[in-house]
């Protein structure tokens, strides 16, 4: 299987989160598996076995923008080229801010049998507020690469995107449609291709499922995260932890407990207003 990550720029706290996620792929890889990191930061990754960086310009970035100058179509952009690159190989994205605390095993198991994953299923754009639901306005029942969308189309959220290995080229190329047709037409583009990734799996794979099971995502907690993370590299690198021992570390850690105990001081923090 193919693992993506789509890093940009020079900030320290979100390389320390992709380092740290791409730890927990590591921990449970084998040869056939290759993590894909398309970056403009490559030596940040250069050094990590299994890892391929991917370095991507500004110009390119602003070419994959696209007309509408939507940063999130480069997303898209990304997972269609690495499709490109290995199209006889499942794929899962991941955002900066996952960890996996699951079987990757079980992750294939399931891509295996044809059906696709996301991160959470968030609903149907309908009920939602702002300008997710504007954008619902512009686009339902209109049709796009063949898909008129109606409320059988809910969005997912997209830190978790993960496709069969038969479909990552229809996949990638749909969404790529739908994304810039919903923006043709005016759609608020800030959930424009998380929808579009949502709407090219659930028409394309037997069943979208939710990948919460195996892998977190904890973008409201991330302060919390960070500070965990750091904890872990200042201490591998007092103790000049080799990457198999940090590793092992990870293999021994029971990160979805750890993420319960984040929740639980994130309540205290708002309910005292004090850190820890």
């Amino acid at each position: 299987m193919n693992i993506v990550y789509f890093v940009i720029g020079d900030s320290a706290v979100i390389h320390i989160q992709v380092g740290f996620s791409i730890r927990t792929i590591l921990s449970q890889t084998s040869e056939e598996d290759t993590v894909y990191v398309v970056t403009d930061t490559p030596t940040m990754y250069c050094n990590l076995p299994h890892v391929v960086t991917i370095p991507i310009t500004q110009e390119r970035i602003k070419e994959w923008r696209g007309k509408h100058d939507f940063f999130w179509r480069v997303k898209i952009k990304v997972l269609q080229q690495i499709a490109q690159m290995s199209p006889d190989k499942a794929m899962m994205y991941l955002d900066g801010d996952t960890f996996l605390h699951g079987s990757l095993t079980e992750i294939k198991e399931q891509l295996g049998k044809n059906r696709g994953m996301m991160h959470l299923d968030e609903g149907c754009p309908s009920e939602m507020k702002e300008r997710s639901l504007s954008m619902w306005h512009t686009v339902s029942g209109k049709t796009y690469a063949g898909i008129t969308i109606g409320p059988q189309h809910h969005m997912w959220n997209a830190g978790v995107v993960a496709i069969p290995a038969a479909l990552v080229i229809k996949v990638t190329d749909m969404a790529l449609s739908v994304c810039d047709g919903m923006l043709d037409d005016g759609s608020e583009p800030v959930t424009v291709e998380q929808y579009a990734l949502s709407i090219a799996l659930f028409e394309c794979a037997d069943q979208l499922i939710a990948a919460d099971k195996w892998i977190g995502h904890y973008w409201h907690y991330k302060y919390h995260w960070c500070s965990y993370i750091a904890k872990f590299f200042v201490r591998s690198y007092r103790k000049n932890y080799s990457l198999e021992k940090q590793l092992d570390i990870i293999r021994s850690t029971d990160l979805k407990g750890v993420h319960r105990w984040i929740l639980t001081k994130r309540t205290f923090a708002k309910l005292t207003g004090q850190l820890y």
